[in-house]
């Protein structure tokens, strides 16, 4: 993974490219390590640039899924059967068709655990790729906590072609009673690199993002005007009192200036002007829509977007919420969460 950009060495650091290779050090990376790994990468770069994260909040289970088990009995396996994939010996359940269709363009891995009985910190161990200190169920976000995939993107590796480096969307994860899980911000490594988030419903017409929005009337000339009259306001406020609040409030709105700026990325959240057939591919739902948006960020240059499962009205419940289906499973798998998946997927990767 590239630490800095090629151009590096022909201009001074910026603050920002200042910061990301200070931070390396909190990460145990030396500068022998930074040697090796430029030398790793000189020799053969990966081929991805970008990546997009498809979370399945609740945990989807795996016999109805990706991993049937044909010779179990019917209270084990669950009344779906398992269907032929695009693999040769490679099983689906019934609810993947499509999926199923298209199985030769995945790398299925069935082994992988947790060790973890808890929602939120079993999620924050495969969103971070570190074991929490604390394995309890609704365990809020500390300073403490390991970074997320999405923060270590952006502080390794910040996108080129984007003000954004990582996003999050359609809304973040939490728990009853809206408790955000631990592992989707910049943990150790500070507020400045947490990833954006981006709360919106994309199956409307035409999405609104909090925050990054001009008002009605606002023109480009008189957008810059109040950027710079903040800007004075902010400096002198961060003169005075030091405070790192306002230096993240800061940070954010330059991110929001910078988005509506921003040609290729400001049009890639503009999903409407995505073709209605290609909308339709995906799914009319907010989480086929946002596996789309996510998908047209991705094309913008933003290098992480991770897509949550968004709740539904009433996923809000005990009883089943999102993928943690403990009433009506088979209902909920069937006419709800399999076929909303399965057609996104599928969708994701046709393009």
């Amino acid at each position: 993974m590239a630490v800095l950009r090629p151009d590096i060495t022909r201009r001074l650091l910026s603050r920002r490219e200042l910061i990301r290779v200070g931070g390396l050090g909190a990460l145990g990376l030396g500068l022998p390590a930074l040697r090796a790994g430029r030398a790793a990468t000189l020799a053969g770069r990966p081929r991805a640039n970008s990546c997009l994260i498809i979370f399945l909040s609740g945990g989807p289970p795996q016999h109805e899924t990706f991993d049937p088990k044909p010779a179990a009995p019917i209270e084990i396996r669950g009344p779906f059967l398992p269907i032929a994939t695009s693999v040769p010996g490679l099983q689906f359940s019934e609810l993947l068709p499509l999926s199923a269709a298209r199985a030769h363009r995945m790398c299925v891995i069935r082994s992988m655990t947790t060790g973890i009985h808890s929602h939120s910190t079993s999620g924050a161990f495969m969103l971070t790729g570190h074991e929490p200190t604390s394995v309890a169920e609704s365990v809020p976000p500390s300073a403490q906590d390991w970074p997320s995939l999405a923060g270590a993107v952006g502080a390794l590796r910040a996108a080129e072609r984007s003000p954004l480096d990582a996003v999050i969307l359609p809304e973040p994860i939490f728990n009853n009673p809206a408790i955000p899980w631990p592992g989707q911000n910049g943990g150790f490594m500070g507020a400045a690199w947490h990833p954006h988030i981006l709360r919106c419903d994309p199956s409307q017409e035409r999405i609104e993002i909090e925050g990054l929005t001009a008002a009605a009337g606002v023109t480009e000339l008189r957008l810059d005007d109040r950027h710079a009259l903040l800007g004075q306001v902010d400096r002198m406020l961060h003169r005075g009192l030091r405070s790192p609040a306002i230096a993240e409030m800061n940070r954010f709105q330059q991110e929001a200036f910078d988005l509506l700026h921003a040609g290729a990325t400001r049009e890639a959240l503009e999903i409407e002007r995505e073709p209605a057939a290609s909308r339709d591919r995906y799914g009319r739902g907010k989480f086929g829509q946002s596996v789309l948006l996510g998908r047209r960020l991705i094309e913008a240059g933003v290098r992480l977007v991770q897509v949550n499962w968004p709740r539904e009205p009433g996923d809000t419940a005990a009883g089943n919420p999102l993928w943690d289906t403990h009433q009506d499973n088979a209902g909920r798998l069937k006419n709800v969460l399999c076929p909303q998946f399965d057609t996104a997927y599928s969708a994701l990767l046709d393009d």
